[in-house]
C-alpha cells in the first residue's frame, strides 16, 4: 500500500485540457492556445515579422501535443507574412475587431510544410450542404412555438459537456477560444426532445463572439430548439454591444448548418480538417458569420 501511494505520488500532474503557453525572443512573441481535448492550437501574435521561428515553435508544440490544425485571426495586412510560412487563408470574420474584419489563416500539421488545403470535393459539398440548409429554413417560422430557451448556469453546462465527451467527442467544447473572455449559457428544447446546450465566449472589448452548440441536432425539432437558442444568443448579444458572432461546423451536416442560417448567418469562410468528428477523426468546417446590422450606424459595415 505505502508503495502504490508513493508511486502515485511520482505522477506527472495532468495536463490542463486548454492551456496558454508564450514564445518570447528579441523579435517575436506570441501566445499559443492549446487545446488538448479538440487537439487544436490558437495563435495570437502580439507583434508582426519573424515568422520562420514562430512557425518553428508552432510546429514543435503542435507535434508534441498531437494538435493537428492551428489558426490565428490578423489583420488584413498580417495575411501575407502568415502565408509566406505555410498558412492558408481560410475565411474572414466581419466585424472581429469592431471597426475592421479579422481573417482567419490556418494550418493542417503535417510532415510538409504547405498546409493541408480544402479540395475540391469538400468545396461542392459545403455547398450542397448550405443550398439544402437554406431550402429547410424557408420553412422556420420567426417564433417557434413549444420552444424552451433558459439561461442556465456553468456548472449544468459544463456537467452536460462532460458527459457529452465521456465516450465520443461532442460538437462544442466549451473551451476558451480568447484570452480574458466571459461566457454565458443557455439550455434548449422543443416539446419532448433531449435538452442541449448553447453557449457565447464574448470579448467586449473586440465586440465579437464565438457561438458554440453542444450537440449536432439530429431531428427537426432539435434543430429547432437550436435556432431558438440562437436567436436569443443573438439578441442578448447585441443588446450586450456585441457586434459581430461567429461558429464553426461539419461542412457536410444539413440540420446544424440550417439552424445557422435560419438564425442570421452567412459562410464566411471554409477550413481546413478544423473539427473533431464522432470517431475522433477529422473534418472540414464552414465558418458560420453574423454581424449585427445596428453596427452600420457607427458607420461601418
Amino acid at each position: 500500500m505505502v508503495r502504490a501511494k508513493a508511486a502515485a505520488s511520482k505522477r506527472p500532474p495532468k495536463k490542463p485540457t486548454v492551456e496558454e503557453l508564450y514564445f518570447r525572443s528579441d523579435s517575436a512573441y506570441l501566445c499559443l492556445l492549446l487545446n488538448r481535448r479538440t487537439r487544436f492550437i490558437r495563435v495570437i501574435d502580439f507583434r508582426a515579422g519573424a515568422l520562420p521561428a514562430k512557425r518553428l515553435y508552432i510546429q514543435s508544440v503542435a507535434t508534441q501535443e498531437n494538435v493537428e490544425k492551428v489558426i490565428t485571426l490578423v489583420e488584413k495586412d498580417e495575411v501575407s507574412s502568415w502565408t509566406r510560412v505555410g498558412f492558408v487563408r481560410e475565411g474572414t470574420i466581419p466585424g472581429f475587431y469592431k471597426r475592421s474584419d479579422g481573417y482567419l489563416c490556418g494550418c493542417v500539421i503535417g510532415d510538409k510544410t504547405a498546409s493541408i488545403e480544402v479540395s475540391d470535393a469538400s468545396s461542392k459539398l459545403t455547398e450542397r450542404t448550405i443550398n439544402a440548409a437554406k431550402k429547410a429554413a424557408k420553412d422556420i417560422p420567426e417564433k417557434i412555438k413549444g420552444a424552451s430557451v433558459r439561461a442556465a448556469t456553468e456548472k449544468d453546462a459544463l456537467a452536460a459537456r462532460d458527459t457529452a465527451w465521456k465516450k465520443n467527442p461532442a460538437f462544442g467544447s466549451f473551451d476558451m477560444f480568447g484570452r480574458d473572455a466571459q461566457r454565458i449559457y443557455f439550455d434548449v428544447s422543443l416539446r419532448r426532445s433531449k435538452t442541449n446546450y448553447i453557449s457565447a465566449e464574448f470579448q467586449d472589448c473586440f465586440g465579437h463572439a464565438l457561438i458554440e452548440v453542444l450537440r449536432l441536432p439530429t431531428s427537426e425539432s432539435e434543430t429547432q430548439a437550436v435556432i431558438a437558442g440562437l436567436r436569443t444568443l443573438g439578441e442578448t448579444l447585441q443588446e450586450r454591444g456585441i457586434v459581430s458572432m461567429f461558429a464553426f461546423a461539419p461542412n457536410d451536416d444539413v440540420e446544424i448548418s440550417t439552424a445557422f442560417v435560419a438564425a442570421g448567418y452567412r459562410k464566411t469562410g471554409l477550413l481546413a480538417q478544423a473539427i473533431l468528428d464522432a470517431e475522433g477523426g477529422r473534418k472540414d468546417a464552414i465558418l458560420w458569420s453574423h454581424k449585427f446590422v445596428s453596427a452600420n450606424e457607427d458607420g461601418f459595415e
